[in-house]
């Protein structure tokens, strides 16, 4: 995995899991809980609600699993899809590895699609070739 000088400087400013996923600026959270009773204070943290999906992307033309939050999701659906979001995000709000990996795999493709010439077609729409006699 090729990383860049931002992703390394993720390593720093992000949690662990949060670099190999979606998490849309979602963290741990540490606070307290408190008794009814007496008002005893315990530690405890609130994890992001991460759940592992499998996600399409148009660009690509195949299902990516990735780590993603629930933030997020809405996120994706909101922007109009994976790949509207990926690659209209900033990378200083990725905050991810994963995603600026996934976003530099999208820029390839589109630039190969723009380079080949054309719009590639779409091989589940394809017709089977004609009957030979």
């Amino acid at each position: 995995m090729k990383t860049t000088k931002l992703a390394s400087k993720l390593s720093r400013l992000v949690c662990g899991r949060a670099k190999r996923g979606l998490y849309h600026g979602k963290t741990v959270r540490f606070g307290n809980t408190v008794s009814e009773d007496g008002g005893n204070k315990t530690r405890r943290k609130w994890s992001p609600n991460a759940k592992r999906k499998r996600l399409y992307s148009e660009i690509l033309d195949r299902m990516i699993p990735i780590q993603v939050t629930s933030h997020a999701l809405r996120c994706i659906d909101k922007a109009g899809g994976l790949d509207n979001y990926v690659l209209n995000m900033r990378a200083e709000k990725m905050e991810s590895a994963k995603g600026l990996e996934l976003k530099e795999k999208m820029m390839r493709a589109l630039l190969k699609v723009e380079v080949d010439g054309g719009v590639r077609e779409d091989p589940r729409n394809a017709s089977p070739p004609p009957p030979q006699k």
